[in-house]
């Protein structure tokens, strides 16, 4: 048996040639693909000095910016910044969460039937496409650097999520309600009222409470382009290549990672008391 074993692994497909040819190739596209780059090979090379300073001086956090007293009025402090992410944040996350239980049940085959549900769907696939990004490059265009900039950019994107959550949780739901409804003859409205959104609701605001988990961090990176918020002072910091303020970026940072920690430390709470 082991002969025969023997015989047939050295009948085997010799890959060694190949594989090392593969190899081969892929290093010289690598090397080809660096050799054509507009790499600042000098700026890299020199990059453990401004690497250093970067670390010396982000760590200095600048206190009278980040509580907005002294020098910084308090509107212009990190604080009053990132109270104003979480309310763009919140009502972005409401607009969007309420726009999307009529899509939900639109999309939902349970309710309106497989034809219409993949409209919906459709629909809601089509919003998902656009990046947040996009959307607030388009809406700082159209309205200008404004926090309802990033309330409509959050809502809109909102949509295309939790329309599909919500959708699948109505089609995933008991349906020992509804025909029970069936039985007694209700209508539709009676069998959404009584028989859906009972078993529906806890889900619906546990996947509420995650977008908003996700869309603090999206009203974050949404400053950058200028939307408000405290992604703003961030950009303004680091606006400069030549010499960024690295002082006051680190104290955004501070204030980006306690603000995200705390929201995600209450989220997942509020989530853990609905399940």
């Amino acid at each position: 048996m082991n002969d025969r074993v023997m015989a047939s692994y050295n009948k085997r497909p010799q890959k060694m040639i190949a594989n090392l040819l593969l190899f081969f190739v892929i290093t010289l596209l690598i090397v080809l693909s660096f050799s054509g780059s507009s790499i600042n090979w000098y700026a890299f090379e020199n990059s453990s000095v401004a690497i250093k300073t970067m670390f010396r001086e982000i760590v200095q956090i600048n206190w009278d910016f980040f509580f907005g007293i002294g020098i910084a009025s308090f509107d212009d402090g990190i604080v009053y910044k990132m109270f104003e992410t979480i309310a763009m944040t919140l009502f972005g996350t409401l607009i969007g969460a309420l726009l999307a239980v009529p899509f939900g049940f639109l999309a939902a085959a349970n309710v309106v039937g497989k034809k219409w549900a993949k409209i919906a769907e459709s629909i809601l696939v089509m919003i998902r496409v656009f990046p947040e990004l996009i959307l607030a490059l388009i809406f700082v265009k159209g309205i200008g650097m404004t926090p309802l900039t990033v309330i409509m950019t959050i809502g809109i994107h909102s949509i295309g999520m939790l329309g599909k959550l919500f959708a699948e949780s109505i089609d995933n739901m008991d349906r020992s309600s509804l025909e029970a409804l069936d039985s007694v003859g209700a209508n539709t409205w009676q069998k959404i009222r009584y028989g859906i959104m009972p078993n529906i609701l806890p889900e619906m605001t546990s996947a509420a409470l995650y977008r908003f988990d996700i869309n603090l961090r999206s009203a974050t990176i949404l400053g950058l382009v200028g939307a408000g918020g405290i992604g703003l002072p961030l950009q303004l910091a680091l606006s400069n290549t030549a010499d960024p303020s690295w002082e006051l970026a680190g104290t955004v940072l501070l204030a980006i990672v306690v603000m995200v920690l705390l929201i995600d430390f209450l989220s997942g709470y509020l989530r853990k008391k609905l399940v």
